[in-house]
């Protein structure tokens, strides 16, 4: 079984937004073992809107459609998927008790305008959307299956809880998935991991991939899960033979898990005085949720008149070494880390590599 995301916005074409949800679903269908075929934008013009669905229905058995079922002159999604189907359209009571609730629950006035959004194909599934007005729907024609969904990422996110996960694990149980195991590497160049690579998984059934996002080198094997058994000690070879330069496997990130560990933290003193922003960068994502109601200090120069339970540090040494500290509970605990990039081009390279070192280590002494 293979998907398709195709979203639809004339934001998303101009780039005043990007399209993230395609990138969510995505990672929600390789989970259950579903590969996306298709990523497809088009703005809201009926005849691309209308050739996207046909281009994504060529390719792919599921297609997941994105934005466009507002209450607004631009948002006809559901007229095109309609016509697509061949079918009219049909005026559902429940879709609108559900706008006119969740409006005068929030002291909005109800239009008739909102209408527009109780109107489904005929035969199709409504799918509740608890973070909006616009419900989802679901629909069966030729021979594919089609989620219609609304744009916004968390009315997204709740139609599919409530209603597309369950399917999925249903209509999908049968399948041989497709497995994608991951071994981020650092400090070793893409070239000398690839040949590596080949030469371990030469005549091994399986696609080899590769994904640079520094500072690493994602090394990707992709198998159904029928061969899992039979390629079980080709990844174990890799797996040793990648040892001395992998950090996580498997999607595992070295923020998230700091992250997780500094949550129950209420004083923290981070001082970084080598990385510039590619520290903070990488830490303020994942600390964002945490920071509520704590005392969190992250600077770029040390200040001994701050007090804290955890105290994190980077510092200068010289242009190719620094200093990584970490002091909790009485403990202090140092180390140096030389960096392997070591040409004057290489500044912002050494930097992401002394940010994601201090990473590691303060993960390693904290856990």
């Amino acid at each position: 079984m293979k998907a398709s995301v195709l979203g639809i916005g004339t934001e998303l074409v101009d780039g005043q937004i990007v399209n993230k949800n395609a990138s969510w679903i995505s990672k929600k269908l390789k989970k259950l073992g579903l590969t996306t075929s298709t990523h497809l934008v088009v703005p809201d013009e009926k005849k691309l809107m209308r050739e996207g669905i046909d281009f994504c229905a060529s390719h792919s058995d599921v297609l997941f459609l994105t934005g466009g079922l507002g209450p607004t002159s631009d948002d006809f999604t559901r007229d095109i998927v309609t016509e697509w189907l061949g079918v009219p359209l049909e005026f559902d009571e429940m879709s609108w008790k559900h706008v006119t609730d969740r409006l005068t629950s929030r002291g909005y006035t109800v239009k008739e305008i909102q209408k527009q959004q109780c109107y489904f194909p005929k035969g199709s599934k409504v799918l509740v959307n608890s973070q909006g007005t616009a419900n989802a729907f679901f629909a069966d024609g030729h021979g594919k299956k089609l989620f219609v969904l609304p744009g916004p990422p968390r009315e997204i996110e709740a139609v599919w809880d409530a209603n597309i996960h369950d399917w999925l694990i249903e209509n999908t149980k049968h399948l041989d998935p497709y497995i994608t195991r991951t071994w981020d590497t650092l400090g070793v160049g893409e070239s000398d991991i690839a040949i590596m690579v080949e030469e371990i998984l030469k005549d091994v059934p399986g696609e080899i991939g590769y994904r640079v996002h520094l500072p690493y080198v994602e090394v990707k094997f992709s198998y159904y899960k029928s061969q899992e058994q039979e390629l079980l000690p080709a990844i174990q070879k890799l797996t040793e033979a990648l040892n001395y330069c992998c950090i996580t496997r498997d999607g595992a990130d070295i923020a998230e898990l700091l992250a997780v560990h500094l949550k129950p933290i209420k004083s923290l003193n981070l001082v970084d005085e080598v990385t510039g922003q590619f520290l903070v960068n990488r830490l303020m994502p994942v600390l964002r949720d945490f920071m509520t109601n704590k005392t969190w200090s992250i600077s770029k120069t040390r200040n001994t008149a701050l007090s804290a339970e955890l105290n994190l540090e980077i510092r200068t040494r010289d242009e190719h070494h620094c200093e990584v500290i970490f002091q909790h509970k009485g403990k202090i605990i140092k180390d140096i880390i030389t960096t392997p990039y070591k040409t004057a081009n290489m500044k912002d390279r050494r930097h992401q590599y002394f940010a994601e070192m201090a990473l590691i280590f303060w993960l390693k002494n904290i856990v």
